[in-house]
């Protein structure tokens, strides 16, 4: 199965939409039901996709476009900046893959909605390497940002991994960081403006700004299926960390920039993940875009390994049997 994503051809797209249909296909037909998730939605994501949690189907189905979407935008990320020695599908893939992870990620969500605008972020973040006059993209990356975050307000902190990018990719002049400030305000200001006008004002600012500061490592309820979750982010965390060394040390100036900027929106991303008021897994979708380009810059070599295809397989039955947790746990009695 694999093999097809070796290709760099323009119809893999159609094969990796195909794949995301099959791994996320219990919710598409009903057979997964929605998780219970913690609302961290911001007004705007109230607004727009807030009535999809009564409708599981369309829920899933714009979830579904969703994740194709956030793989798409990352395998282009990556074959635009030559991240990879060879250009294939892996990194977009690899995002499908760990968006589909948990049943959390199977419905719409607002770290998932915040989550499409971190691409577009890292895409500006990396035209502005070294380059004179791109006050346009230091602009557009700020933008990018606080534009997810009116959907999913903890992204906010991502700010603070793109200011630390754009210090990495150039020498960050101050007028370039009053620039960067601008463009994370302007979203937000002109957002409480729509709502002000709505007599909502003080909903928008209490939403987008009220949880921010608040931290919790408490899940609500401990299930087996919570241990398997746990067991899924291990397995993760252990080819993450398995790949680390090889995407660190990558050639190339330029590739070392790009990998230490991806570094902090993953460092950053899983800080957001605990800076809420109640823990989910949910909120760890907004960590798969960086951790998912570094994946592949880390196990490409491994892609041709004989034991690749048996260990996906693996992989799958693992994300399989998380999802219809609810059938499979019972089985556990007769153990």
């Amino acid at each position: 199965m694999l093999r097809f994503f070796r290709s760099n051809q323009i119809f893999v797209a159609v094969i990796l939409l195909v794949y995301l249909i099959l791994i996320r296909l219990g919710a598409l037909v009903g057979w997964v039901n929605p998780p219970a998730i913690p609302d961290s939605g911001g007004l705007f994501y109230q607004t727009w996709f807030g009535w999809m949690k009564a409708f599981p189907a369309i829920s899933a189905l714009t979830a579904l476009f969703l994740v194709f979407i956030q793989a798409f935008a990352v395998n282009f990320l990556a074959d635009e900046f030559r991240l990879l020695g060879d250009r294939n599908w892996f990194p977009g893939l690899l995002y499908g893959l760990t968006a589909s992870a948990f049943p959390e990620y199977l419905f719409v969500s607002a770290p998932l909605v915040g989550a499409t605008f971190l691409p577009g972020a890292l895409w500006k973040i990396f035209r502005s390497f070294q380059k004179p006059n791109v006050q346009a993209s230091i602009l557009d990356s700020a933008l990018w940002i606080s534009t997810g975050s009116l959907f999913y307000p903890p992204l906010a902190w991502i700010l603070v991994a793109g200011f630390a990018g754009l210090l990495v990719v150039r020498v960050f002049r101050f007028s370039e960081i009053l620039i960067y400030t601008f463009g994370a305000i302007i979203p937000l200001f002109l957002g409480w403006l729509w709502f002000f006008w709505a007599d909502q004002g003080s909903a928008f600012r209490d939403l987008q700004w009220s949880h921010l500061f608040n931290f919790s490592l408490t899940l609500q309820e401990w299930r087996v299926d919570t241990w398997m979750k746990f067991g899924m982010l291990g397995v993760f965390t252990l080819l993450f960390l398995l790949a680390l060394p090889s995407a660190l040390n990558r050639k190339g100036i330029q590739i070392q920039k790009f990998v230490s900027v991806m570094v902090w929106f993953l460092i950053v991303g899983i800080l957001t993940t605990f800076l809420q008021p109640t823990w989910s897994f949910v909120n760890w979708i907004v960590p798969v875009t960086p951790a998912a380009v570094l994946l592949a810059l880390g196990l490409q070599d491994y892609f041709k390994k004989w034991w690749i295809e048996p260990a996906h397989l693996m992989l799958l039955l693992f994300l399989f049997m998380i999802q219809y947790a609810t059938w499979v746990t019972p089985l556990f009695q007769y153990l």
